[in-house]
C-alpha cells in the first residue's frame, strides 16, 4: 500500500507484578484509604518544562507519552493500559506528561528527546536522563512490568548499555532486564549512536547472562538488519536454533508476541535452506502464536494479528499461488470478529486500519471500501482513512477518485502536524497522477507550506521529514516536467516561512535550503 496505515511497533517483554501493596487493617479505617481510586490519568498536555519542574521538586521520574488522536495503537493504548487502575495507579509515581505530535512545539520536542514513531513512552530523571523507553505498541502487561521496574530507576540506560558493552559481569539483573525491554525498535540511534544496532545488539546477545535474554537481542538484532541472502549453513542454523527455542518456551513467546508476529516471516526465511524446512518452521511459529493468544483469551484483535502473520507465510512461501480459499475464509472471519467486538472510538481506531490491510492482502479490496465508507461516518478522525481510499481508487485506475479522496483528507486533517502530513500526501499524488497539471501543484504546496507558517518553531521531526520527502518529490518532478519556475516560487515562499518556523534553529539551514538542492 502506498499509503500504509499504521499497525503498531514490535514488542518488549511480559510478566506483571503487582504495583502497590494491599492496605493493612489499620490503613483502611482512615480517610485516605477508603478514598476511591483516580478514574484517568493525570496527564499533563504538552507541559514538558513545567514537568521537570515538579520532577525536581518531588524527585519523581517523569513519564513522557508521544502520541496523536489518529493513531492506531496509541489508541489501543487508550482503550486498555490507560484505563487500567492497576497502572493509572503506577503513572501516580511518575510526573506524566502527554505529548500529542499536534501540540504547539510538540515536533521540537520530539526531535530533542529523539522520538521516532507513535506511540513511544519515554522515562526520564529530572534532570532530563533517560532512564529508559518503550514502544507503546507492546503488550500491556510487558509496559506496566517494564513501567513499574523503571520507577525507582535513577542510572541513565546509556549508562548501563556502556557498562554491559565493557564489564558485562559486572551488570546486575535488573540493568540487564531494562536493556532486554528497551524499545530499541523505536530507539532512532539515541544510544546506537554511530554504531551499527545489528551488531551492538547481537554483541549484547553474546554478553547476556540469561539464555533467555541472549536469545531476545538475537532475534532484536536479526530483525534489525538486513536479510542475508547468502548466509551460511552455519548462520542458517544458527538462526533457525534460535528461533526453534524461543518458540517452545511459551514465556519467551510472549515475551517476543509482538516481534515474532511482525519479523517472524522474515526470521523463518532467514532460518530455512529447503521449501520443507521453512514450512516446518512456519508452521511451528504459527502454533505458537496461535497458543500466545489463547493464553491470553483469544482476544480478536490479536487473532487478526496472527492472521497477519500466516498470510505473510503464504506469500512468502508460495509467491506464484492465490491465497487459499481456507486461508482467505479464516482472514475473513477474523476481520468480521474483530470489526464486532471493536465498541468504543479508540477500539475502532486501534483495529480497522489492521482489517483493511488484512482484506486488501487477500485482494478482498470491495469488502476493504465498505468497512472504510462505513467507518467514516463513525469515526472522530475520518480523514484518516481516506488516503487508503484513494489507494483503492488509484489501484483500479480511477485517478479522479484518488485525488478527490486526497484533497478531502488534507481539508478535513486537524492538528499543525497532521495537516502537514496529509497535505504532503495530497502533493504527492498529485505529483503521481497529475503531473502536467503545474498550477495545482504549486498550489496545494503554497498550501501546505502556508500550514507551516502557523506553526511556531515548526520545522522539526515528523514535519521536516515529510517536508524534506516532499522537496525531493518536487525536485524530480521538475526535471520531467519543467517545473523550475514553479519550484523557485514555491522555494521563495518557504524562505520566508522559515524565518518564522525554524528561526535560529539547527534546522534553519535545512528550511531555507528546501528545493535547492
Amino acid at each position: 500500500m502506498r499509503f500504509a496505515l499504521s499497525l503498531g511497533l514490535l514488542g518488549v517483554v511480559a510478566l506483571l507484578p503487582a504495583c502497590t501493596p494491599a492496605p493493612s487493617p489499620a490503613a483502611t479505617a482512615t480517610p485516605a484509604a477508603t478514598e476511591q481510586p483516580p478514574a484517568e490519568i493525570a496527564w499533563r498536555h504538552g507541559d514538558v518544562d513545567d514537568a521537570f519542574a515538579e520532577a525536581r521538586d518531588s524527585g519523581k521520574p517523569v513519564l513522557l507519552y508521544w502520541g496523536a488522536v489518529w493513531c492506531p495503537p496509541c489508541n489501543q493504548l487508550k482503550a486498555t493500559l490507560f484505563k487500567d487502575p492497576a497502572f493509572i495507579a503506577l503513572t501516580r509515581q511518575y510526573v506524566p506528561v502527554y505529548l500529542d505530535g499536534d501540540e504547539e512545539g510538540a515536533q521540537a520536542w520530539g526531535e530533542r528527546f529523539g522520538v521516532r514513531g507513535y506511540p513511544t513512552l519515554i522515562v526520564l530523571d529530572p534532570q532530563r536522563n533517560e532512564l529508559t523507553r518503550l514502544a507503546g505498541g507492546n503488550d500491556s502487561e510487558a509496559l506496566t512490568r517494564a513501567l513499574t521496574l523503571a520507577v525507582s530507576r535513577r542510572t541513565a540506560v546509556s549508562e548501563v548499555l556502556q557498562h554491559a558493552l565493557t564489564a558485562p559481569q559486572d551488570v546486575s539483573a535488573e540493568d540487564w532486564r531494562v536493556l532486554g525491554d528497551y524499545g530499541w525498535e523505536v530507539d532512532a540511534n539515541r544510544l546506537a549512536g554511530e554504531r551499527d544496532a545489528a551488531s551492538l545488539l547481537q554483541q549484547l546477545a553474546k554478553a547476556a547472562p540469561e539464555p533467555a535474554l541472549r536469545r531476545r537481542f538475537t532475534l532484536l538484532a536479526l530483525g534489525a538488519g538486513t536479510p542475508d541472502a547468502t548466509a551460511t549453513p552455519a548462520q542458517r542454523d544458527a538462526t533457525g536454533s534460535v528461533l526453534e527455542a524461543v518458540l517452545a518456551a511459551p514465556a519467551e513467546v510472549r515475551a517476543n508476541r509482538e516481534l515474532l508476529g511482525y519479523q517472524g516471516p522474515a526470521l523463518v526465511k532467514q532460518a530455512s535452506a529447503t521449501p520443507a524446512q521453512a514450512q516446518q518452521l512456519g508452521t511451528q511459529l504459527l502454533s505458537a502464536l496461535d497458543a500466545a493468544d489463547h493464553a491470553l483469551g483469544d482476544k480478536a484483535d490479536a487473532r487478526l494479528g496472527t492472521v497477519i502473520t500466516e498470510l505473510a507465510l503464504q506469500r512468502q512461501q508460495h509467491p506464484d499461488q492465490a491465497i487459499p480459499a481456507a486461508l482467505k475464509t479464516k482472514a475473513q472471519q477474523r476481520v468480521a470478529a474483530a470489526d464486532a467486538a471493536a465498541t468504543t472510538p479508540h477500539e475502532r481506531q486501534a483495529t480497522v486500519s489492521t482489517a483493511v490491510y488484512v482484506l486488501r492482502q487477500i485482494k478482498d479490496d470491495a469488502a476493504a471500501e465498505k468497512l472504510l465508507l462505513a467507518e467514516l461516518d463513525r469515526s472522530q478522525t475520518p480523514y484518516y482513512y481516506m488516503p487508503e481510499l484513494a489507494d483503492l481508487a488509484e489501484e483500479r485506475g480511477d485517478k479522479a477518485t484518488a485525488l478527490s479522496w486526497l484533497h478531502k483528507a488534507y481539508q478535513g486533517a486537524q492538528g499543525p502536524a497532521t495537516r502537514v502530513q496529509w497535505g504532503v500526501l495530497y502533493v504527492e499524488g498529485l505529483l503521481r497522477l497529475a503531473p502536467d497539471d503545474a498550477p495545482a501543484i504549486e498550489t496545494a504546496t503554497a498550501e501546505v507550506i502556508a500550514d507551516l507558517a502557523l506553526q511556531p518553531t515548526g520545522y522539526h521531526q515528523r514535519t521536516r521529514q515529510r517536508f524534506e520527502r516532499l522537496g525531493t518529490a518536487l525536485q524530480a518532478w521538475s526535471r520531467e516536467h519543467h517545473g523550475a519556475e514553479s519550484l523557485t516560487r514555491l522555494q521563495a515562499r518557504m524562505t520566508a516561512t522559515c524565518a518564522k518556523t525554524a528561526p535560529g534553529t539547527e534546522g534553519a539551514d535545512a528550511c531555507e535550503g528546501w528545493l535547492k538542492g
